[in-house]
Order: structure tokens, then sequence, then C-alpha cells
């Protein structure tokens, strides 16, 4: 269990040897972590586990051969503090191997999604610091109303990930003529391995901003990553230039004769509305009037885009319409969960982890009509000077309005507590774990409450 454990922390941090150690030493209790997830058991997870548990009794028994008891107990208590190091050694013996699989699988999916282009298959690929999940969804549900769409499930939107999902759903990919692909990153070079396989005719940038900025080391360096994507783009590339970041930098980032389109839905609609008691929002495009559920005022530079890559691909207006309305709630992204019976309303944000989105997420909850009341971790791999400024900005704007904030209690969440104190704010509660904060929500809310989730990190965060 303990081992489980180790490797779990391990893969949690995307096999990172540097942000693992810093973790495990830093939380000296990191054995009974209170885990919100579990191993998963790949082969590179499972070797190690296997490889580690080998040595580790080798070397005991090893040691308990040549000497007492007393001496083995010692030793197994020092082996204990350098398993960390163990894990990571195992990794390293294992590492040829890995790469090999790796490089292995990335070609079959690379082969497919030739031999299928050869056909007519059109790729997409989004990316962007958030929005990406959000931007894939209305494409589907627009471009679905002519073509089959073949997409990823979950958060798969990295080189290995994506891959693998192409080798497993070979045949799916076959019967389909668009496949639409997320492209996430954690450094530099990251989306341009994706794009050597996936090929992408059109791509859509998001936005661009400092999530995951502590493990990319610079803005900088983020920048150029998002626009990796836009540079391996061969037919048309998407900017959603209403990211000021985007619109910033995209002139002197992209480096390609591809055709470049920005777009500012905000800009190209008019009569926006927001319709009450959380039933979506409704705005005119090219003199038609569409609705969708969705609550957050991002959708409508997202319908946009998308709209405009329908057109390239032959939609009706009529087709866009009828796609974006069907659009149905992103689980975990502004999802609206309404308990008519005790007129409580959930607004779950939980996959959303970045400040811009923190700030839409307040915006939608400020609409509510009762109590409001946020339940939050912070926002993470910030850096521990941004983290300071992004938290304290974050406790002056929910001590505007919110009624009572609950916070999971990690070093990001100490920055809320801290301004908090400063101003004077004192209607908040801090927990220990997140099961904790949600197991007393049945003491805290009220008929008429109106909750949101803000992030929902995993345990190498806690």
């Amino acid at each position: 269990m303990i081992l489980k454990n180790l490797i779990y922390i391990y893969q949690l941090e995307n096999y990172n040897k540097k942000r693992f150690l810093f973790f495990v030493y830093r939380n000296l209790n990191w054995f009974k972590l209170s885990k919100r997830g579990k191993l998963n058991f790949t082969i590179r997870a499972s070797l190690l586990f296997l490889i580690t548990s080998g040595i580790v009794f080798l070397v005991a028994g090893l040691v308990f051969w040549l000497s007492n008891l007393i001496i083995t107990i010692v030793f197994l208590l020092f082996l204990f503090i350098i398993l960390p190091f163990i894990v990571i050694c195992s990794d390293i013996i294992i590492s040829p191997l890995v790469l090999f699989q790796k490089n292995r699988i990335i070609k079959q999916a690379k082969k497919i999604v030739l031999q299928n282009k050869e056909r007519g298959l059109i790729t997409i690929g989004i990316t962007g610091s958030f929005g990406k999940t959000s931007m894939r969804n209305v494409l589907i549900s627009v471009l679905s109303e002519k073509y089959k769409i073949f997409t990823f499930t979950g958060n798969i939107n990295t080189d290995i990930g994506v891959a693998q999902y192409i080798v497993n759903k070979k045949d799916e990919i076959a019967n389909s003529e668009i496949l639409i692909s997320e492209m996430g990153a954690y450094k530099i070079g990251d989306i341009k391995k994706l794009c050597q396989f996936i090929f992408p005719d059109y791509s859509v940038t998001t936005a661009i901003g400092e999530s995951h900025l502590d493990r990319f080391g610079s803005f900088e360096n983020i920048v150029s990553a998002k626009f990796e994507l836009a540079n391996l783009t061969k037919l048309k590339i998407f900017l959603n230039i209403c990211d000021e970041n985007v619109k910033k930098y995209a002139d002197n980032k992209i480096n390609t004769k591809t055709e470049i389109v920005k777009v500012c839905g905000k800009k190209e609609i008019q009569n926006f509305k927001i319709l009450d008691n959380f039933k979506g929002i409704t705005f005119n495009y090219n003199d038609e009037e569409f609705q969708t559920k969705l609550i957050a005022s991002y959708v409508v530079d997202f319908a946009i885009i998308a709209f405009k890559i329908a057109d390239e691909l032959s939609l009706s207006m009529q087709e866009m319409k009828d796609g974006l309305k069907k659009l149905d709630f992103i689980p975990h992204r502004l999802e609206i969960i309404q308990n008519k019976e005790l007129n409580r309303i959930i607004i779950n944000d939980g996959y959303n982890g970045n400040y811009a989105g923190f700030l839409e997420g307040l915006n939608v909850l400020s609409r509510a009509k009762g109590r409001k009341i946020v339940l939050t971790p912070g926002i993470v791999e910030l850096g521990k000077e941004k983290s300071k400024e992004i938290h304290f900005k974050l406790a002056e704007k929910y001590s505007k309005f919110v009624d009572l904030v609950l916070l999971v209690k990690n070093p990001d969440t100490d920055f809320i507590v801290e301004k908090f104190k400063e101003i004077g704010y004192n209607k908040f509660k801090v927990y220990k774990i997140t099961k904790e904060a949600h197991n007393d929500l049945v003491n805290i809310l009220k008929n008429g409450d109106t909750i949101i989730f803000q992030n929902d990190i995993t345990d190498n965060y806690l």
C-alpha cells in the first residue's frame, strides 16, 4: 500500500522527478495521503511497482541474512526514507523500455491518422491555457449536425494519451469524417509532438494564461508552447483574440504562410441576453438568433469560432443553430445542477483551475438570488509569488459579494486567509481535506442557496 501510494504521487506529477521528490519530502505524511483518486496501473506504473518491490525485498533480505534483527529493522527504516529515490532508480532502469513503447504507440497512431487522411479525414487541434474542452464540445455539437466526429474522452490531451487512444479506437476513426483533439502541454515541445502525428488541418487557440506556470518556468515559455499548434496547422488557423494574450503575441509568435483568422465573438454578435434562473443565454449572429443552455459568457467566443469552422465545412446556418442549441452542460465546467425540491443550485466548476475562469465563475454566481457560497482549494502551479498575488485578488473579489467561502487548506488558500484577515472579512471556514468540506455541506446549505465549486485539485496539491 505504501509503495502504491508513492507511485500514485509520482504518476500525478507526470513522472517529473524533481516535483515528485519535492512533494514527498515536503509532505512527510505522504504515506497516509487521503487519496481522491487511485494509481492507474499502466505498463510503466506496473513495472515500477514490481522492480521497486524486488529491489526492496532483495536488499532487505540480504541485510537480514548478513546481520541481526535490530540492524535489519533500522535498515528498513532507512529504506523507507530513501524509497522515493528507489522508485526513481527503478524508473531510470525501465526508461529505455518506456521510451521504446511510447515511440511504438505514437508510430502506430501516426500510421492510422495518415491512412485515414488519405481517404479525407479532417483533423482539428485545439490548445490554450484554458477553454480547450469547452471549445471542443461546442465544436463537436455544431459539426455533428453534418459530420461524424471522432474525439477523445475525459481530459486526454498528451502525446502518449492521445496516441494510445487512437490505437485503441482505430475502427471508430475509420468510420469518422472529422477528428478533434485537445492539445495540452507542460513544456515547450509537447504540442509539437502531438502535431507530428495528428497533422492538424484546422486549429484553434482559445487563451493564453498562467496555468502551469510553475512547470513551464516562465510565461514566455507558455506563449511559445501554445503557438506551436498554429505554426504546424495546414489549412487555416483560428485565434480567439478576445483573449488579450492571444491577441498580443500572435503576430510575433506565428511564423507560417497558413491563413490566420482572428475572431472575437463578443464583437460579432448582437442582443446578448442572459436568461433568468441560469437558463442559458441568447444572442444574434448574422441576423439569426442563437440559444444555448450554457451560462458562461465565453461560450459566445467559442461558438463564433465554431461557426466559422462550420462555414469552412459547408454547414448551413440552421445546422449551426441546431447544433448550438443541442449543446449540453460540460461536466465540471460551470455545470448547473438544480435541486428544485430544496430550492438549491450547485454550479460545478471543478475542472476550472485558472484565474480568468474563476472570475467568470464568480460572474455567474453573482446572478444568484439567495446566499452565494464558494468552495475552493484555490489555484495551483502559479509559483509562490504569483500565487500570492492572484489569491490576494481572489480574496478581494470574494469579500465583495460572497456570503460564505469554504476553503480546503493548502499553501495557496493560506494566501486567501491572509488577505481575508487583512481586510476584515470573516465569512469563511477552512477544512483540512475536500471530503471534510463536502461532508459539512449538509450543515451549511440552506434553502435558496447557490454554491459554486471552484477547482478540484488532485492529492499532490493538498
